[in-house]
């Protein structure tokens, strides 16, 4: 399976970086390739996104600066897109591993590689100000 990991410093707090990311409503905002909307259906929350709906949901641990994004493009399918926030000085160094799930053309994954370092750009501009 093929992955992609980029990483961006940002001038903020960890907590406050982990929080914003732990909190699914915030995709829109920062994941602007990938999530166009998002709402809350029953105890899940689905993302709008540009080839469809998907389930997600988002495991985070802000101790130790984990949060995952666990998405399900249909039934009985997850994959994984992992983060991590880690302190660096006066802010933080926010890594993020994205993989090639099984049936992903290799376009697709190109284009998601692609949107990302823009996302990590927005999520950095967001977090500083």
């Amino acid at each position: 399976m093929r992955s992609d990991t980029k990483s961006i410093s940002i001038n903020a707090k960890a907590d406050k970086v982990v929080a914003f990311l732990a909190d699914p409503q915030n995709l829109p905002r920062w994941a602007v390739g990938f999530a166009q909307s998002v709402r809350r259906d029953g105890d899940r929350w689905v993302v709008k996104t540009g080839a469809g709906e998907m389930s997600i949901r988002i495991v985070a641990e802000p101790r130790l600066g984990v949060v995952d994004f666990f998405m399900s493009p249909a039934p009985g399918i997850e994959g994984l897109a992992a983060s991590r926030v880690v302190s660096n000085g006066e802010g933080v160094e926010y890594v993020f591993t994205q993989f090639q799930g099984p049936g992903m053309p290799d376009e697709a994954f190109k284009q998601s590689i692609q949107a990302l370092a823009h996302e990590l750009t927005v999520l950095k501009a967001l977090l500083e100000k």
